[in-house]
This record gives structure tokens, C-alpha cells and sequence, in this order.
């Protein structure tokens, strides 16, 4: 009995899990005019245009970001190399 219930838990986990997932990488960049309300609030000083622009700057970093991420390159390489017993020198 125990055994079941165990598997029931883990399969209820694992389907949240993956549910939540599939749902964040679907709901993974908000427009811009979704974000406006938000970065007015936080920002009230600043124009549209303004906004706009600091909204694709940021989509600019994280594009970068995740290049820098895929490409091994920057400061997680020198981690690696530094995790491996080299020094950075």
C-alpha cells in the first residue's frame, strides 16, 4: 500500500513539474505593452519611448547572456577552468 502511494505522489510531482515547465518556457517573454503598466509603476518618470527602449535593452542582455551561456565563453569558462585546477593567469 505504501508503495502506491509513493508512486502516486511521484507521478503527481513529476506531472506539476512538468507542467509548470512547459508553461513558463510558453509564457517566457511578456510584450511589451503587457510589461508597460509594471514599468510605469516602477519608473513613472520615464516616456513611452523611453520604456520601450530600456524593454529592448534588456531583451538585448538576456540574448547576449544566453549566447555567452551556450558558447561556454566569458565568466563561466574562466569558472570551469578554475573548477578544473588551472589558474586563470
Amino acid at each position: 500500500m505504501k508503495k502506491k502511494l509513493w508512486i502516486g505522489i511521484g507521478a503527481i510531482v513529476l506531472t506539476l513539474g512538468i507542467g509548470t515547465a512547459v508553461y513558463a518556457a510558453d509564457t517566457g517573454n511578456p510584450a511589451f505593452e503587457q510589461m508597460l503598466p509594471f514599468m510605469k509603476k516602477m519608473h513613472p518618470s520615464l516616456t513611452d519611448q523611453q520604456l520601450n527602449d530600456m524593454y529592448k535593452s534588456c531583451g538585448e542582455q538576456k540574448g547576449n547572456m544566453d549566447n555567452m551561456m551556450k558558447s561556454g565563453s566569458g565568466m563561466m569558462k574562466n569558472m570551469g577552468s578554475m573548477m578544473n585546477g588551472s589558474s586563470m593567469m
